[in-house]
């Protein structure tokens, strides 16, 4: 494989991972929607934070999921999602971003794997900034 087809196909990967964590990640932040994180967090997910007391936790995606539901939603909050680095080698990544609203905000760093050809989120650090 030449150097240039090599960094092409980083580039659709990348444009492939920045997709599903819109369409998943994010959508499932501003619908409240546990449904949609079900296409975008392998069954063995795992949430790495520190708490309001500074120590660490780890949450899984059963719990995760639990944390949101449609029928509350906020729907006069405005979501974003800025990638700040997506890194593809081979079948696994890396991803830095930041989602926010008017309420909440965090930088999160997820690690990603590519299984049965489709990337999964299989990590996630969070740190919340506001």
């Amino acid at each position: 494989m030449s150097t240039n087809q090599f960094e092409n196909d980083k580039e659709i990967e990348k444009s492939i991972i920045k997709k599903s964590i819109l369409d998943y990640y994010h959508e499932g932040h501003v619908r409240s929607d546990p449904e949609l994180y079900k296409n975008i967090l392998h069954d063995e997910w795992k949430f790495f934070l520190f708490d309001e007391k500074g120590q660490l936790r780890i949450v899984d995606k059963a719990e995760y999921m639990s944390w949101y539901d449609p029928g509350k939603v906020n729907k006069n909050l405005t979501w974003t999602t800025e990638f700040y680095n997506v890194d593809v080698t081979g079948n696994n990544a890396a991803v830095k971003l930041r989602i926010e609203c008017e309420e909440v905000g965090y930088v999160d760093y997820f690690n990603l794997m590519k299984i049965d050809d489709k990337w999964w989120i299989v990590h996630k650090l969070s740190h919340k900034i506001k």
